[in-house]
């Protein structure tokens, strides 16, 4: 079975068989040799689950068994498009953080850049990657990895490419208030890669899942009768665009003009309002 990109919002998750569901990291490795994805923007398989914990303002990437979201997607679909954050049972929010599988890091630890009031961001120059301190470090080699092997061979392509991605992330303060106020101990978002029209970063906040993108994986084959009596459309097989525009075009208008130390908040914003479009 091959993979192949389902183009759909992020309900399209349920076209994939289980466990084929692509992450960033596998899908960075991909574009090595497969320079076609590289004009994709992605819906990936990683789960961004934010906590305040004893040990402080925790952010836990997890792989696909334990991404909330995909595992509850009709319910974490509705809070998300309906009030921006989903929010899991604490017992399997716990259970996420400590799998074996989730990487657990300090939200302050990350020095985050402050775009605005919920959400920051981290470089990772692929040429100085001996610049990142030891949290920045975790992250960017899981996302851009995971192992450090491969995350070496990914900043090279990177390099080669004259890309240096970054990674958004919400800020500590905006977890813990929104925690607080909803009354809650765990927040989950879903999770978006860019192309490399722009810079390749990963959205580690994301909540617009009704935006059309991409979700790489195996997709299911259901056989003749075993469909269900209420099965969910299939999402529109198009791609994004506002008239003949696509979003990369809009993004590529920024040009180099645009200072580097905002061009992360301007990107965000513009793909935020963009898919919005999308929203059902």
């Amino acid at each position: 079975m091959a993979l192949e990109n389902v183009t759909g919002n992020l309900l399209a998750y349920k076209e994939l068989e289980p466990g084929t569901f692509q992450h960033v990291d596998q899908l960075t490795t991909e574009r090595i040799t497969n320079r076609g994805l590289r004009s994709q923007w992605f819906y990936t398989a990683d789960g961004e689950l934010y906590t305040v914990q004893k040990k402080g303002h925790l952010w836990a990437i997890t792989r696909e068994p334990q991404n909330l979201v995909l595992q509850n997607i009709d319910e974490a679909y509705r809070q998300l498009t309906d009030q921006d954050n989903y929010f899991p049972e604490a017992e399997a929010g716990l259970a996420s953080l400590k799998h074996k599988d989730t990487v657990v890091v300090d939200l302050k630890g990350l020095e985050l850049i402050k775009d605005n009031d919920q959400y920051g961001h981290f470089v990772v120059d692929p040429k100085k990657t001996k610049k990142l301190n030891s949290e920045q470090r975790k992250a960017a080699q899981r996302i851009y990895g995971p192992d450090e092997e491969n995350f070496g061979w990914n900043m090279e392509m990177f390099a080669e490419a004259g890309k240096t991605p970054y990674v958004i992330v919400l800020m500590p303060d905006y977890v813990q208030g929104t925690l607080g106020s909803n009354n809650e101990e765990f927040l989950g978002r879903a999770s978006w890669l860019d192309n490399f029209n722009s810079i390749s970063y990963f959205n580690a906040i994301d909540r617009i899942v009704n935006g059309v993108s991409a979700l790489r994986g195996v997709r299911r084959v259901i056989a003749e009768g075993d469909a269900p009596e209420n099965e969910v459309p299939r999402a529109p097989q198009e791609i994004e665009s506002v008239g003949s525009l696509p979003l990369e075009v809009i993004l590529a208008c920024l040009g180099d003009d645009v200072a580097q130390s905002v061009r992360p908040a301007i990107e965000a914003r513009i793909t935020e309002v963009y898919r919005k479009a999308y929203k059902q």
